[in-house]
């Protein structure tokens, strides 16, 4: 069962508007589902965008925040919980190890670090959570259409590929991370043979 989902996406809010409404869109699946936000814990873009609205619905919002990145410029304050930690590397591992899922939305460099640490995670058997992108007006369409480049050249096996889930519909994509999370013992035996 999928009680909470950490969400990686950018600290600006990004050129387009449909980033914030699907941020939103995002934030109101969870709090009907009873699924709890996990962040990186900033008040600023996407990542504030979310949590705010989280908030706002009465769901649960726990941050985790790096220590130097805690200052009141950044920081959410009106969270359920902020977790400080002391770096990059343990707020990732803290976010992985607090989630029962991951999403990346729309972000930069930072973001995609996360997603791309939860998801070879998931492939090297650390964890077993599922992966999804929340692709927002094509944000990823290059992305994906490298990855399946990496499968094509064999560097990325077709199993692992199709363990992605990738949705630009909110509610879809939380669908298929619930869905995936009951049929992820198969994919080990299926990469093996």
């Amino acid at each position: 069962m999928i009680q909470r989902i950490a969400v990686y996406c950018g600290s600006k809010n990004g050129r387009k508007v449909a980033y914030e409404s699907a941020a939103k869109q995002l934030a109101t699946i969870l709090v009907d589902a009873k699924i709890e936000l996990i962040f990186g814990g900033a008040r600023v873009g996407l990542m504030g965008v979310v949590a705010d609205a989280v908030i706002n619905e009465g769901g649960r919002v726990t941050g985790v925040i790096p220590n130097g990145l805690d200052t009141k410029e950044v920081v959410h304050q009106n969270l359920t919980e902020l977790v400080n930690v002391s770096g990059m590397h343990e707020r990732k591992a803290k976010m992985l190890d607090l989630a029962d899922a991951f999403i990346a939305l729309p972000g930069g460099i930072g973001t995609m670090d996360e997603f791309f640490e939860a998801w070879t995670w998931y492939q090297l058997g650390i964890h077993a959570k599922p992966v999804g992108l929340l692709n927002v007006e094509g944000y990823f369409d290059g992305l994906i259409k490298y990855l399946h480049s990496m499968a094509d050249q064999e560097f990325l096996s077709q199993v692992h590929l199709k363990s992605l889930c990738i949705s630009d519909c909110p509610a879809a994509l939380v669908r298929d991370l619930k869905l995936s999370k009951r049929t992820l013992e198969t994919v080990w035996v299926a990469d093996e043979g």
